[in-house]
């Protein structure tokens, strides 16, 4: 990660998210199973007081963009909402990024389901 840090969160189950995310901020998650080949739902779970921004699902270190999604704001840094984009993803172990193009949000969780089609 760059330029982030991790608060406690209001969100339902407790923990953390990672907060303060301004533009050009990152985070990495490594060794990712992707069991198929295919179309995913990707959502975000974010809280934005006033501003939003937006989102991307990264590889290769932020050169390859799988998806951007404007972030809105929520009315305050705990009230949260899900958003969602979909991808095309390969099978295999991967490593993705989050990649922040315009800050102003936090995040609490990623969640990727594939699409039946």
């Amino acid at each position: 990660m760059s330029g982030v840090q991790t608060e406690a969160t209001s969100d339902a189950g407790g923990g953390q998210n990672v907060g303060y995310i301004d533009a050009g901020d990152w985070m990495a998650y490594h060794d990712i199973n992707v069991k198929t080949a295919g179309t995913y739902q990707v959502e975000f779970r974010i809280a934005a007081e006033t501003g939003g921004g937006s989102i991307s699902l990264e590889q290769n270190e932020g050169t390859t963009v799988l998806g951007t999604i404007n972030v809105q704001a929520t009315g305050g840094w705990q009230n949260w909402t899900t958003i969602s984009m979909q991808v095309q993803l390969n099978a295999g172990q991967q490593n993705f990024g989050v990649g922040v193009p315009q800050g102003g949000y936090n995040l609490n969780w990623i969640r990727m389901t594939p699409v039946v089609q």
